[in-house]
C-alpha cells in the first residue's frame, strides 16, 4: 500500500489536464479492469486508488483495509491519497464527466455530499455489480445503515463508519461543579437554556467575572450547518418545512435556540474556538480541557484513553433521545470512469467491511456497519450511540448540499459575531437553501 498526500490544488490541476488531454474522448465509461485475470474472471493483480479527506485515513482504518487486502491479493497495489476537503469533490467531477478517473474509490465525508455525482449518473449504483451476495449481502448490514446512502432505489454508495451528533461529556468537570444526581449520572438537559446553564457552572472565570474557560464548544467551523440540522431535528422533530419538502431553520424552536447560542458565544461561555480551527474542541475534550463538546458523539470513545471510559459519556442534547439528532456515515463511491471497478468493488467488500471496521470503531467510535463487526464492540457508548442512530435523520440529499453547508458556516459565525442579526441571518439563510439546486436527477 502506498499513501500519496495531494492537495486540493494539485488534485484540480490533474484533473483539467486528464480533461484537456481526453478531448473528444468518448464520455462512455468502462468497467473492464487493467491487470490480469484468474480462470474464473477474477482480477488477481493491478492497482487501485483510494481518495480519501486525511482524517478518514486515520479514524477508518483505510491504510489498514489497503495493506490487508495487498496481503490477501499478492500483485495488487493499492494507493490511499488525500483530497483536501469537501469542495474538491466539484473537480473529481469535472474529470469523471470525461469518462476518466484518477480515483477507482472515493470516500466522502456524509453520503449526501455524494449526490452532485447521482445527479449526473458519473458513479456507479452497487445494487448492478453483485455487490449485495454472499457477505457483503443487504441483511448483513446493521439496521437502516444502507439507507444512508440509498436514493430512490439507487444504492449510490456503503456507508462506512455509522454516526451521529449528540453532547459528548467529561463527568469530572460536572462531579466538580455538583452537577451530578444522586446516582452520579449526568441529568440530560430539556431545554437549551439548561445546557446554557450547565455550561456557565463549569465555566472558569477571573477574578473580573470574564470567562477563562468556556463550558462547551460546539462545531461552529465547516460542518456548522450539520451542528444546526442536529439541533433542530432534535428540539423541533423535524428541519424540514411545514410541508416536508424543504430544508430550513426559521421555526420559533430554532430561532429560541440560536438566542441561546448567540448568549453563549458572547459571554464565552460557549467556545469559538471552532471558528478557526476546526478541530479546536476535539482536540480541548479529548485533552480533558473543556466539560462538553457538541458534534460527532463518535469523541466519547476518542476521549476514553486521556479522561478513562467512566468519565467520558453521552449526554443526550435537548430533544434527541425522542427526536433524534443528525445521523451520517461516511459514504464510499465508485466512479462509473473507473477502469478497475470490478478490483475496486472487491476491495470494498473484502477489505472495507472486514473487521478493521471494530478495531478503529473502538479507538475512534465510528460504529461498524454490518452486523458481524458491530456485535464485536464491548463499550457502554457503543449502544447509546446507536440507539440515537436509529431515530436519526440524514441530511438533505440536495445537489447544492456542498455550498449550502460553506455559505451556512460563514452566515452562522457572521450571527454569532453581531455582524448579522438574527433576522438577517435567517432570511439570508433561508434564500440560499430556497435558491439552491435541491434536485437529485
Amino acid at each position: 500500500m502506498r499513501i500519496q498526500r495531494k492537495g486540493i490544488a494539485t488534485i484540480a490541476l490533474a484533473a483539467l489536464v486528464s480533461i484537456t488531454a481526453a478531448g473528444c474522448a468518448s464520455s462512455e465509461p468502462t468497467s473492464s479492469p487493467e491487470g490480469s485475470t484468474d480462470e474464473n474472471s477474477v482480477v488477481t493483480s493491478g492497482e487501485i486508488t483510494v481518495a480519501a479527506q486525511a482524517w478518514m485515513i486515520a479514524k477508518l482504518g483505510l491504510s489498514e483495509m489497503a495493506d490487508l487486502f495487498e496481503t490477501n491479493n499478492p500483485g495488487v497495489t493499492v494507493n490511499v491519497v488525500e483530497y483536501a476537503d469537501s469542495q474538491a469533490l466539484t473537480n473529481f467531477s469535472l474529470l469523471w464527466s470525461q469518462g476518466n478517473a484518477d480515483q477507482d474509490i472515493v470516500v466522502v465525508d456524509g453520503a449526501s455530499s455524494a449526490v452532485q455525482f447521482l445527479a449526473r449518473d458519473l458513479t456507479i449504483d452497487f445494487n448492478e455489480v453483485g455487490f449485495f451476495e454472499g457477505a457483503t449481502a443487504g441483511e448483513s448490514f446493521v439496521g437502516e445503515s444502507l439507507s444512508f446512502t440509498q436514493l430512490n432505489g439507487v444504492q449510490f454508495a456503503i456507508p462506512l463508519g455509522l454516526e451521529t451528533y449528540n453532547i459528548s461529556a467529561n463527568k469530572t468537570f460536572f462531579a466538580d461543579a455538583g452537577l451530578l444526581d444522586a446516582d452520579g449520572n449526568i441529568t440530560a438537559p430539556e431545554t437549551w437554556d439548561d445546557v446554557y446553564n450547565m455550561a456557565s457552572t463549569m465555566a472558569e472565570r477571573d477574578g473580573n467575572g470574564k470567562v477563562t474557560r468556556p463550558g462547551m464548544t460546539m462545531q461552529w467551523g465547516p460542518n456548522a450547518l450539520y451542528t444546526m440540522i442536529a439541533t433542530h431535528q432534535a428540539v423541533r422533530g423535524s428541519f424540514y418545512s411545514a410541508d416536508g419538502t424543504t430544508l430550513t431553520f426559521d421555526t420559533p424552536e430554532m430561532r429560541k435556540v440560536l438566542e441561546v447560542w448567540k448568549k453563549g458565544a458572547d459571554s464565552g461561555v460557549f467556545s469559538i474556538d471552532t471558528f478557526a480551527d476546526k478541530d479546536a474542541g476535539r482536540n480541548n475534550f479529548n485533552a480533558g480541557n473543556v466539560p462538553m463538546i457538541l458534534q460527532t458523539a463518535a469523541h466519547v470513545a476518542e476521549a476514553i484513553p486521556t479522561i478513562g471510559a467512566k468519565n467520558s459519556v453521552v449526554v443526550a442534547m435537548p430533544g434527541s433521545s425522542v427526536n433524534g439528532s443528525f445521523g451520517f456515515s461516511a459514504g464510499i463511491i465508485v466512479p462509473r470512469a473507473s477502469k478497475n471497478q470490478e478490483l475496486a468493488v472487491r476491495f470494498i467488500q473484502e477489505a472495507m467491511m472486514s473487521d478493521v471496521q471494530t478495531s478503529v470503531a473502538e479507538e475512534w467510535g465510528k460504529l461498524p456497519v454490518t452486523i458481524a463487526e458491530f456485535d464485536k464492540i464491548e463499550a457502554d457508548w457503543k449502544t447509546e450511540i446507536y440507539d440515537l442512530v436509529k431515530i436519526s435523520k440524514p441530511a438533505p440529499m440536495y445537489r447544492d448540499l456542498p455550498e449550502i453547508q460553506v455559505t451556512a458556516k460563514q452566515l452562522l459565525q457572521e450571527y454569532l459575531t453581531d455582524v448579522k442579526s438574527l433576522d438577517e441571518f435567517l432570511e439570508t439563510l433561508e434564500k440560499l437553501i430556497a435558491d439552491a439546486d435541491k434536485s437529485v436527477n
